[in-house]
C-alpha cells in the first residue's frame, strides 16, 4: 500500500518522507562534539531496556555494544580524514538501501524531518493507511488495501506480523561525516510504550557501523492483550575512495511475543457500555500466547569492472578523444534467515477450537524454517556519480535458494535455482520504461514459477509545479501455494493439501502530479487460496476479479492543509475475498510558525472511515484471518485530534485518540470481537543528534 508524504515540491510514494538526489560536491567536516552525547544515549538505551522489563539478552547485547562503541570513539577521534565521500552539508542526513547491484551509493535519500503524519507512530500505521488490527499496538494486522506482492521462490505464507519484523530492505545505511543518533519514545494509556534508537558512526575512514533498536510494550485495554515486541539491527558499510568496490552487511533479530485472548466473549457488554472497566470484560482464551522470532545475517558487495572515467584534454578547446570501454558491475549477496513460530495454550477450550488431536490439557505447536540464498549478478551500471542517469541499464542475475521447514512431525527441504533480469530504458526524452522478471529453473514444488512486471512512464508536462506523468503497468505471476497452506500439523489443525498454482495478472494506470495521484488497478486471480469459515485452507477453482480505483490529493489553503486518500474496491466473488467497498482517510491540519520560525506546529484531525462488510475473523492458533458470516462491522468514523511540534531537531506530538468513543453505543471494530482502543491520550518524542 502506498503511504503518501510530501516532498518539498510534491508527493512521494515511499514509506519515508524524503527526496532522492545525486550528490557530487563532497567534503569532510571534522567534529568531536557529539562523542560524549553518543555514549549518553547508549546509557539511556540500557535504562529504557531495564525500565520496560526487557529480557536479559537485550541488556547483555546493549552492554556489549556500549563497550564496542567506547573503542570505536577512541579510534574515530584519532583520525584525520579528508575524503571526498561525505556530503558538504554536514547537517543534512542521507541514507541508502540494499540495491548496490545496480544503484550507486551516491544516489541518496534525505531523512524525513518534517511533521507530516508524525503522529502516526505505529509500525503498521507507518506502512498502511487502511488496515485492521486486534485493538492494541503490536498485535496481528491485515492490510485492507488488497495487494498480491510476493517474491518468486519459497514462501511459508504467514504474514500477519510482518510489519514487526526487520527486513533487509527496511534498513537505512547512513552516509554522513558526523555521528548520527535519533531517539524516539511514545507513551499512552494502559502502559503503552514504544522506544526507538538509531545510531550510525564512521569509525575508520570509509567504514561505518550502526545499530537500530525498536521496542513495543503495551498491556492493552482487555485481558490477555499484551504485546512485547522488539527488533535489533547491527549494520556496517564500506566503500573504497573511488567507489569501485563497496560492501554492506547486517545482523537482524526480531521477537514478537503477544498474548491471545480470542476476542471478548460478549460483544453486547462493550457495545452497550455496560462495563466501563474494559479489563474485567470476559474473553474467550485465558492462557494462550504466540511467540515468533526471526534472525539472520545479510551481506551484499559489488565491484566495478572498469575504472572511473577521467577526462583528458590537450587544451580547453580541443579535447583528446579516447575509447572508453565499460564492463559494468558484478555483485554478490548472501542471506541467511531463521524463523520460529510457537503457539501455546495451557488451558485449551473445547468450545473455541474445532478439534483437539494430540493433547487436551495443553497446546505446544512449533514450526521452524530457514532460508539460505546466494545471488550473483552483472549489470552495465556505471558509477552514476553525475546528474543525468544512464539512459539504458540492464541486469542479469541468478539466485540459489535453499529452504527447510521443520514442524512437529515432518521435515521438508527445498532447493531452487532462479535466474532473473531487470531493465530500465529511456527511448525518448519524455518516456521511461522499466521491467523485471524471474523464473524458477529447477526446484521441488516451485519449478516453473515466474513473475514478470513492467512500467511505462510518459511525461506530458515537465515544468514545475505542473509536472505531470502518466503511468501504465502490467504484472504477471504464477506461484505455487505457500507451504503453510499445503502442509500443517498441530494440536488443533491438521491438513495436507495438493493445491494448484495460483496465477495472477494485473494491469494498472495512474496519473501523478505535484499533490495528486489518481488511478486504477484491475486484477484477475485464478485458483485463489484463502482460509474458509471452518478455519481450513480452501482453493477457489475459478477466477476472481478485483477492480480498485483510488485518489490521493492534497489541498493547501493558506495555513490549512487537507490530505485526502480514497479507495474503492469491487470484488467479483465477495464470498471469497472480503474487503470494504469504500475507504477514506482525511487529515485536516492547521500549520503555524512562531518565534520567528523557531517553533513549528501542526494541529488537526485524522479521520478514518470504511463501509460495512463481513470482515475476516482472527484465529490465533494458525496466526491467520479467516472468512466469517456472522458479524458485519464498519460504517463509523474514527477521529483523532493531534498537535505536532518541531523545535530545531526535536519533534513531539500530543494526541487524543478516538474522540467519538463514549458517546452513545460503541461499535468501533476493525476485526470481529476485538474492539479498538477507547478514547485515550498519547504523547511522543523524537530527538536527533548529529553535530
Amino acid at each position: 500500500m502506498l503511504y503518501y508524504t510530501q516532498f518539498p515540491d510534491g508527493w512521494n510514494t515511499s514509506r519515508n518522507c524524503s527526496f532522492c538526489l545525486t550528490v557530487e560536491n563532497w567534503s569532510w567536516i571534522p567534529d568531536n562534539k557529539s562523542k560524549p552525547l553518543n555514549i549518553l544515549f547508549y546509557l539511556l538505551l540500557m535504562q529504557n531496556l531495564m525500565r520496560m522489563g526487557a529480557a536479559r539478552q537485550n541488556i547483555k547485547i546493549g552492554i556489549v555494544l556500549l563497550m564496542l562503541f567506547t573503542v570505536q570513539i577512541n579510534c574515530a577521534m584519532s583520525q584525520t580524514y579528508d575524503s571526498t565521500f561525505y556530503p558538504a552539508d554536514s547537517n543534512a542526513i542521507f541514507f541508502f538501501h540494499n540495491r548496490l547491484d545496480v544503484i550507486s551509493p551516491l544516489e541518496l535519500t534525505s531523512l524525513d524531518t518534517t511533521l507530516v503524519d508524525f503522529e502516526e507512530y505505529g509500525p503498521v500505521a507507518k506502512l498502511y493507511p487502511f488496515y485492521a488490527t486486534l485493538g492494541n499496538v503490536g498485535l496481528a494486522y491485515k492490510n485492507l488495501d488488497f495487494s498480491t506482492n510476493r517474491a518468486t521462490g519459497f514462501n511459508y505464507g504467514v504474514d500477519a506480523f510482518n510489519a514487526y519484523y526487520l527486513f533487509d530492505s527496511d534498513i537505512d545505511y547512513y552516509v554522513n561525516p558526523r555521528p548520527y543518533t535519533e531517539i524516539g519514545y511514545i507513551t499512552g494509556a494502559k502502559k503503552e510504550q514504544l522506544f526507538r534508537l538509531t545510531h550510525d558512526q564512521r569509525i575508520f575512514k570509509r567504514l561505518t557501523f550502526g545499530l537500530d533498536f525498536d521496542l513495543i510494550n503495551s498491556l492493552g485495554s482487555y485481558q490477555r492483550q499484551k504485546s512485547d515486541n522488539n527488533r535489533l539491527a547491527v549494520k556496517m558499510h564500506y566503500f573504497t575512495e573511488d567507489l569501485r568496490y563497496g560492501i554492506i552487511a547486517n545482523y537482524t533479530h526480531s521477537k514478537i511475543k503477544v498474548r491471545e485472548n480470542g476476542g471478548i466473549l460478549y460483544d453486547s457488554i462493550y457495545e452497550q457500555n455496560l462495563e466501563p472497566s474494559r479489563s474485567i470484560i470476559a474473553v474467550k482464551l485465558s492462557r494462550s500466547e504466540n511467540l515468533l522470532r526471526k534472525s539472520g545475517v545479510y551481506l551484499q558487495q559489488y565491484f566495478q569492472l572498469s575504472r572511473k572515467n577521467k577526462r583528458i584534454q590537450d587544451d580547453t578547446l580541443s579535447p583528446k578523444r579516447r575509447i572508453n570501454l565499460k564492463f559494468g558491475r558484478i555483485s554478490h549477496s548472501f542471506s541467511y534467515k531463521r524463523y520460529s513460530q510457537l503457539y501455546t495454550d495451557e488451558l485449551p477450550d473445547t468450545n473455541y477450537y474445532h478439534n483437539i488431536y494430540v493433547d487436551s490439557t495443553s497446546t505446544y505447536d512449533t514450526v521452524f524454517f530457514q532460508k539460505i540464498e546466494n545471488t550473483f549478478s552483472w549489470s552495465n551500471a556505471d558509477y552514476l556519480d553525475r546528474v543525468n542517469p544512464q539512459p539504458f541499464v540492464i541486469l542479469f542475475g541468478i539466485k540459489h535458494q535453499f529452504a527447510k521447514v521443520i514442524d512437529t512431525v515432518s521435515t521438508a527441504k527445498f532447493e531452487n535455482l532462479i535466474p532473473y533480469a531487470e531493465i530500465k530504458i529511456r527511448p525518448l526524452p519524455l518516456l521511461r520504461v522499466e521491467g523485471r522478471g524471474s523464473y524458477i529453473l529447477t526446484g521441488n514444488d516451485y519449478q516453473g514459477d515466474f513473475d514478470l512486471s513492467g512500467l511505462a512512464t510518459l511525461e506530458i508536462m515537465r515544468n514545475k509545479p505542473y509536472k505531470t506523468e502518466i503511468n501504465f503497468g502490467m504484472e504477471l505471476d504464477n506461484h505455487a501455494a505457500p507451504y503453510f497452506f499445503q502442509h500443517y500439523f498441530s494440536n488443533h489443525f491438521i491438513w495436507d493439501n495438493g493445491f494448484n498454482k495460483v496465477n495472477t495478472s494485473k494491469v494498472s494506470a495512474f496519473l501523478t502530479q505535484r499533490r495528486l495521484k489518481v488511478g486504477f488497478d484491475l486484477l484477475k486471480i485464478q485458483d485463489y487460496i484463502y482460509i474458509g469459515a471452518d478455519t481450513l485452507p480452501k482453493q477457489f477453482g475459478q477466477s476472481v476479479e478485483i477492480l480498485k480505483a483510488y485518489l490521493y490529493k492534497q489541498f493547501k489553503l493558506g495555513k490549512f492543509d487537507i490530505d485526502g486518500r480514497v479507495v474503492y474496491q469491487k470484488v467479483s466473488e465477495p464470498d471469497i475475498i472480503r474487503l470494504p467497498e469504500f475507504m477514506a482517510y482525511f487529515t485536516f491540519t492547521f500549520n503555524l510558525k512562531m518565534f520567528k520560525g523557531a517553533l513549528h506546529t501542526r494541529s488537526g484531525f485524522d479521520v478514518n472511515y470504511f463501509t460495512k462488510y463481513y470482515a475476516d475473523a482472527w484465529m490465533p492458533a494458525i496466526r491467520s484471518f479467516y472468512i466469517q458470516d456472522n458479524n458485519e462491522i464498519g460504517g463509523f468514523f474514527h477521529i483523532d485530534f493531534f498537535i505536532d511540534f518541531n523545535v530545531k531537531r526535536t519533534r513531539f506530538f500530543m494526541k487524543m485518540q478516538n474522540i467519538l468513543a463514549g458517546f452513545g453505543e460503541s461499535n468501533f471494530y476493525q476485526v470481529p470481537h476485538y474492539p479498538m482502543q477507547d478514547m485515550g491520550f498519547k504523547f511522543g518524542l523524537s530527538w536527533r543528534f548529529h553535530d
